[in-house]
Parts: C-alpha cells; structure tokens; sequence
C-alpha cells in the first residue's frame, strides 16, 4: 500500500528587503519602548549629564554669540529633596508610585532612587506599605476611578523630616472617608512626617494640573507645626533667613544646588540698588538681598506665598526688613514697576515670560536715564530662553555673563542664569 504523502507546509510569501528593514525597525521600537518603562526617566543621562541634548546645545548657542557657558554640576546623588511622583492602579486593588514614562502616562516604579535624599526614598517605602497595609486603589485614569493620584514629598534637611501631601481623588475630606484615615493610621506609625496633608482633587474635575490650588482643598491631617522652615546655608549671605515652604508654595527640587544661583545672583546685583523681582515665589532669591538691595519689590501671583515672604522678613534683622516688600499678582500685572528699577530679576516657569513682561523690558525708556540698566534672568525652560533672549538682543540688550547649572543630573534639563545689560 503507497504511503501517504504529509501535505507540505504552505510556501511563505517572500518578503522584501524594505519589509525586512521596516520589521526589524518595528521591533527595535517595540523592544525600546519595553525597555523605557523599566528606566528611571530622570536617570537617562546619568552618565553624563554635562553630555545632555538641552546642555550640549545651550553651550552652543552662547558660543555662538561669542560667550563662553560655564557649567556647575553638584553632586549625583541624594540632591532630591522636593518631589511629586504619580500614583497609578496596579492589579485589581492596587497602587503603583513612580514617575511617568515621557509621553505617556504609563508609571516607572523608582524604589531607591539614587537622585532622591535618602528620607525620601525611606518615606516612598512606608507609603506603599501603608497604602498596601489599608488597600488603597492607585489612581485609574481610564475609568476616572481610584483614591490616590499623587504623593508629594519634601524634606526638611536639617531634620530630615518629610513633609508629604497625599493628592486624594475626593472633593473633601469627607468624600475620601474610611480609606484616608485608615492610610493616616497606616502612616502615622513611623516617626519621620514633619507634616501629613491632604489635598483633595475634586472627583469631577478634569485638569492635567497634580494639585488644586483652592485653599479648601489643603488640610493638614498630622504634624505639629504647619510651615516646614528652610534656611540656604551656602548662599553667602551675611545674615540669617528662614524660608517658609509649606505644601502649597513651589520649592526647589535641587535646594542645595539652587543656592549657588542665588549666590551668582548676589554677584551682579549693584549695592544699593532699586530692586524688582518678578515670578518671585515665596521669596527664596529676594530675601537673601537685602544686605546689598537700596530696596527690593517681590511679586508673584501664587496668593499663598506673600504670607510665606512675611514670616519669613521675620526672621531678618529688622534694619533689613524694610527694604524689603512683596505684592501679589501675576508678572504682567506688575509691569509699571519695571522703570522703576535699577535691576530686573526674572524667573519665569518653563514657558518663559509673557508677551506684557517682554514688551515693558523692551519698551524704549522715556528718561534719559536708562532704567532698568540690568536684567538678571533664571530660566528652567531653554527653549523659551532662547525666544526671550531673542527678542531683548534686538532692543538693545546685550549678554553680560551667563553660567548653566545641572539642577536635575540625569535628566536633559539646564537652568540656565543670565545677565543683559543695556545702556
């Protein structure tokens, strides 16, 4: 009897060279984008940082304008005392806290982060075992579902103490209930909050912002004391001065580095000198000027931080405190007292500074005097430097001095600390 033939398998279709290419290209993606989400996003350029994009192209651009870009790079590790870090559903009934995949809202667990103070990390441990220990949901996007979306962590260096606000998807503290507290309880175990909040996010709301910025929002669950107290001990000022950060104000995330730039600052800032300091937040720059400020103006128009900035003048020597003064409001809407000052410090957010606060520094000045004569600008977000710089080159500004500070070492970030002059 004739064996049976097996049918064979059935010829594949051949595929291109340009097929090939493209498939291995798509899998070179694929195998990328896995990759990315075991990666600490801040940690890509750890290796080296002065080598980031946003760096390498900033020393560029200076070069280009005949300046030289001097760079400062602290240290690698533990310089991290400020953080807000997202809480995303993990399982059925679980949270997972970590920082975003960049361009997507998928979330990198960071357990033991190099760059963070190591308090922070301590304190990242307990809230996952506390959130664990009373079951508490992550925050689930999709589904508009969940308790926690964010943590927000701060330390105070001297003590080493947290200070943790826990952004709640409620609108009080009575729509959150029996999950909170039993996360409270969880937490209040360990000895190392400086201050427990809550901010709740109302339920309804569809924002892209981690914190409601309403004052019913903020509730301070634990903790004695309500202002966590800073001061910048490597600033060089001749005088002491306490910093007033509770969670509801912006801080720093690289404190330590920062306070090279308020000493670079001090530098170039006349003595005696009619001051006006725009995007001012509580303080941290003008009020370690005094000594060598004629007078100084703060402005910013977060409403919390004027009470920051006085309680902080408190703690000056009190021939300082009244030189000094601070009034709510956005930049644009303190423009007219830009003529009115010998020195203009800026330190707008990433954007940059508006389209008000860039015509009034490029306005034509009446007097024969020219006032301002100096511009000193901070800036977090070098694209938007590079626009403003721009356009104050082609009114007669011109770059004085300039110094780059790695504030985020790993991360493709430069603040970048500018002077212009204009005569």
């Amino acid at each position: 009897m004739a064996k049976r033939k097996r049918p064979g398998k059935a010829a594949q279709p051949t595929k291109t060279r340009t097929q090939l290419n493209n498939a291995r290209k798509r899998a070179a993606k694929k195998r990328a984008k896995q990759q990315a989400k075991l990666v600490d996003p801040s940690l890509v350029y750890i290796q080296n940082p002065l080598g980031a994009p946003t760096v390498v192209r900033a020393k560029g651009w200076f070069a280009d304008l005949g300046k030289k870009l001097s760079l400062r790079l602290g240290p690698l590790e533990g310089w991290r005392t400020s953080a807000k870090l997202a809480v995303r559903a993990s399982g059925a009934s679980g949270a997972k806290i970590g920082l975003f995949v960049p361009k997507s809202h998928d979330v990198v667990p960071i357990d033991g982060c190099a760059a963070h103070h190591a308090s922070i990390n301590t304190a990242l441990e307990a809230i996952s075992t506390a959130c664990k220990a009373a079951r508490i949901r992550g925050y689930d996007e999709d589904k508009g579902e969940g308790d926690l979306r964010y943590v927000k962590l701060e330390v105070q260096r001297s003590s080493e103490l947290v200070q943790v606000t826990l952004v709640w998807h409620a609108s009080s503290q009575e729509e959150a209930g029996k999950p909170l507290r039993k996360l409270l309880t969880a937490l209040q175990q360990h000895e190392l909050w400086y201050s427990i909040w809550a901010n709740f996010h109302a339920a309804d709301k569809h924002t892209s912002r981690i914190l409601a910025f309403e004052k019913e929002a903020w509730v301070q669950l634990a903790g004695r004391k309500r202002w966590l107290r800073e001061p910048l001990q490597r600033s060089a000022v001749p005088y002491h001065c306490e910093l007033c950060f509770p969670p509801f104000v912006f801080r720093q995330a690289n404190l330590c580095a920062f306070e090279r730039i308020v000493s670079a600052v001090r530098r170039f800032v006349p003595f005696g000198s009619a001051v006006v300091e725009l995007y001012a937040g509580v303080g941290t720059i003008g009020l370690h000027l005094a000594d060598v400020a004629g007078s100084l103006v703060c402005s910013d128009e977060n409403p919390f931080n004027r009470a920051c900035f006085r309680r902080s003048l408190k703690s000056l020597p009190p021939d300082l405190q009244q030189k000094l003064g601070y009034v709510s409001g956005d930049a644009a809407s303190q423009v007219d007292s830009i003529p009115t000052a010998d020195v203009v410090i800026v330190d707008p957010p990433r954007k940059g500074m508006e389209d008000t606060v860039l015509d009034a520094l490029t306005r034509p000045p009446k007097r024969k005097s020219v006032k301002p004569y100096r511009l000193i600008y901070v800036s977090c977000g070098f694209p938007a430097f590079c626009r403003d710089a721009e356009k104050l080159m082609q009114h007669g500004w011109t770059v004085l001095h300039a110094e780059g500070f790695v504030l985020f070492p790993g991360s493709d970030h430069l603040e970048t600390f500018c002077v212009f002059e204009r005569t």
